[in-house]
């Protein structure tokens, strides 16, 4: 019994001896991801780091090359805004009083008045859009606003109903100021004595309404930045009507969506919810 047990204790101790040695080998990895994460959280990264494994590397260099501090994001979109506020501020109401001095009552009453025009659309992009309300049948709404629109710019509009009524739980106003919104946009970048086109119908269940233009279509960068606030190709202009719009009909519980079109030009789709 005695020889038995000894067996028994040598064995045990050389399984033991035999599992303390397999030691888990140390994972490369560690510490240096520990060291970018450390680095990552201060808002800094290296390019380069002696002893970093050939992966943890590649990361560190893409990272450093195409990754920005949120402070400094922030800080240029910050930037990005006053600037195009301070443009929009110069053209839309201080050039119009500038244009009225010494000028007669007419010349002033119009400067005046373009000038107070630029203040209220200043005031009505900061505004938070107003929730649906109720349903309503959008393509009477959409020839309303289809015909102001003409009426302000004589730009061409055609209008196209695939079928009648067309419902969606909305908020009737806001709804008309995100489409004017867009029938804009897409008559400033559609080109010069483009039509543009506006069409509604039911889609699986779902209100749809396009607005198609003729131009030369959204760019790469447009298409990836016309959501972003202040983005805009043009002049003086604030970048935030399709933002703004989008915000609208989010708000509805819908989605934007932006495109080009396959014989050219762009589309911009809204999806409303059902009624």
């Amino acid at each position: 019994m005695t020889a038995i047990w000894i067996v028994a204790i040598v064995a045990a101790l050389v399984v033991g001896w035999v599992l303390g040695s397999r030691r888990t080998p140390e994972d490369p990895h560690g510490e240096p991801l520990a060291h970018l994460a450390r680095e990552l959280g201060q808002g800094s990264i290296r390019q380069d780091r002696a002893g970093d494994p050939s992966a943890i590397a590649d990361i560190r260099r893409a990272l450093h090359a195409h990754w920005t501090p949120r402070n400094e994001t922030r800080q240029e979109a910050l930037d990005q805004a006053l600037g195009r506020i301070a443009a929009f501020v110069e053209e839309s109401v201080q050039k119009p009083l500038e244009a009225a001095r010494g000028g007669d009552a007419a010349l002033m009453n119009e400067a005046i008045g373009r000038a107070l025009g630029g203040i209220v659309d200043l005031e009505f992009f900061l505004r938070d859009p107003i929730t649906p309300d109720e349903t309503h049948n959008l393509t009477p709404l959409l020839q309303k606003v289809t015909r102001e629109f003409i009426e302000d710019w004589e730009v061409g509009v055609r209008f196209v109903a695939q079928q009648f009524p067309v419902r969606a739980h909305i908020h009737r106003d806001t709804f008309m100021d995100a489409v004017y919104l867009l029938l804009n946009n897409a008559a400033q970048f559609g080109g010069e004595g483009g039509t543009v086109e506006v069409r509604v119908e039911e889609k699986d269940g779902r209100a749809v309404v396009e607005i198609l233009d003729k131009g030369p279509g959204f760019s790469d960068e447009a298409l990836e930045r016309a959501r972003d606030l202040f983005y805009t190709t043009r002049e003086s202009a604030l970048g935030l009507g399709i933002p703004f719009a989008r915000k609208i009909v989010e708000g509805f519980g819908g989605n934007l969506e932006l495109e080009n079109r396959a014989e050219g030009g762009a589309r911009v789709r809204l999806l409303l919810p059902p009624a």
